[in-house]
């Protein structure tokens, strides 16, 4: 139910509603032992926040929330038993989980009219330098992702902090940089970590999440994040992916004159070395 009622609201938190929901999420299984004044202090924001953000959702208070709580926490974990539950499903059931993607999409594109995603595309496109980087199951989205917009625009690259190769990375001190973090994990300390370092060095940072994201723990407003539960046996990332081909496309528009000028050396490059089969 808590979900449903968030549903309602998509879009019109404010920042410090979005940062306690994102505590709420990443520690359902932990609210019911916490009072109005904890809450707000674990989740860095007032306690006139919390009150208000209960009012919207139709809570008399706190107490109320922890009740429907109770009946509605599944740990968000690989050793979850209702993993086995969510493929024991009759086939008519894919529908909703796919019907939920849809809505998900459809939550995100409403987004894309409004200043947020606009201040996201210029800072990604307008950088000098763009890095990309994402942590564990999530890095070959990161990886490829770079790939793509590297196609449509100079100076874009993967960066892998465990491989030990950040030559470039710390070559681009002067320059005006942007890093397009993906973080899908709810308690990944290397992206936290990361996160905090590229503000306190004044990069852009650009944040593609989920509803368990790193929200909380960083303080930057250009923060996506998409729904990635919807019923199916791991959490989504279909809603990411599709949001970041959409960034892509973006940016293209953004730099029209230097897409022409790459696709063409792009196409020149393929034939040359004879890539593809005519």
């Amino acid at each position: 139910m808590l979900d449903s009622k968030m549903e309602q609201l998509d879009g019109k938190l404010t920042p410090a509603e979005r940062t306690l929901w994102a505590y709420i999420q990443a520690n359902r299984e932990t609210i019911a032992f916490e009072n109005g004044a904890s809450l707000a202090e674990k989740s860095k924001v007032s306690p006139n926040t919390v009150s208000r953000f209960l009012r919207r959702l139709g809570y008399k208070g706190l107490k109320t929330l922890k009740e429907e709580l109770r009946d509605d926490v599944r740990i968000q974990s690989l050793l979850n038993t209702t993993l086995i539950e969510r493929v024991d499903q009759q086939p008519d059931d894919l529908v909703a989980h796919l019907n939920e993607e849809i809505e998900a999409l459809s939550a995100f594109a409403a987004q894309l009219s409004g200043q947020h995603w606009q201040d996201v595309v210029q800072r990604v496109s307008e950088a000098e330098r763009v890095f990309v980087c994402g942590f564990q199951t999530i890095k070959g989205l990161a990886e490829d992702f770079a790939n793509r917009l590297s196609l449509v625009r100079s100076g874009v690259e993967f960066l892998d902090l465990y491989s030990g190769v950040l030559g470039r990375w710390i070559d681009s001190r002067d320059k005006r940089c942007c890093v397009i973090l993906i973080d899908i994990a709810p308690y990944a300390d290397a992206g936290i970590a990361f996160a905090n370092n590229c503000l306190q060095s004044d990069t852009d940072l650009v944040v593609f999440t989920d509803e368990y994201g790193i929200a909380r723990h960083i303080d930057t407003p250009l923060i996506i994040t998409m729904k990635t539960k919807t019923g199916l046996i791991l959490e989504s990332t279909g809603g990411l992916t599709s949001a970041l081909n959409v960034l892509l496309h973006c940016v293209a528009s953004q730099r029209k004159g230097e897409l022409k000028e790459r696709l063409a050396a792009y196409r020149s490059r393929v034939e040359s070395l004879k890539l593809y089969r005519p």
